[in-house]
Formats: C-alpha cells, sequence, structure tokens
C-alpha cells in the first residue's frame, strides 16, 4: 500500500536524481567550450571572403589571391 512517507521518499530521489543529472549535463557542456578554446585559441568566428572577379572563387582577404596570375585580389 501507497503511504505519505513512500510517496514523499519517491519524489525526493526523483528530484535528486533529476538535479544531480541536470549538474553533471552542465559541467559537461562547459568542458567542451573550455577544451575547444584552449585547442583553437578563441572561439570559432566567421570569416568574411571576397569574391574574385576572374574565377568567381571566395578568397580571405588577407590571403594571396586565387592562385591566377590576373587575379585582382592577388597582393
Amino acid at each position: 500500500m501507497l503511504s505519505l512517507p513512500k510517496i514523499l521518499l519517491v519524489l525526493a530521489v526523483i528530484a535528486v536524481v533529476a538535479l544531480l543529472s541536470k549538474s553533471f549535463r552542465g559541467r559537461a557542456g562547459r568542458d567542451d567550450e573550455n577544451a575547444e578554446d584552449a585547442e583553437t585559441g578563441q572561439k570559432n568566428q566567421a570569416l568574411d571572403l571576397s569574391q574574385c572577379a576572374v574565377c568567381d572563387n571566395f578568397v580571405a582577404p588577407d590571403s594571396r589571391g586565387c592562385e591566377r596570375a590576373n587575379c585582382p585580389l592577388a597582393n
């Protein structure tokens, strides 16, 4: 037979398991972010690319261009 103490005990166990689960998931997410930041030295950032008028390839603004002799983006 279910009594009030048994019901309260089951609810307490469920609450503790839920809190521990949430705590462990939160720690795992932070560890992944910190490991990624330490590996790359920074967070992922968008890179602005410029399209070459000659061959329509996209290249970074600080690169040498698209490897063609007549590339307008070559330095």
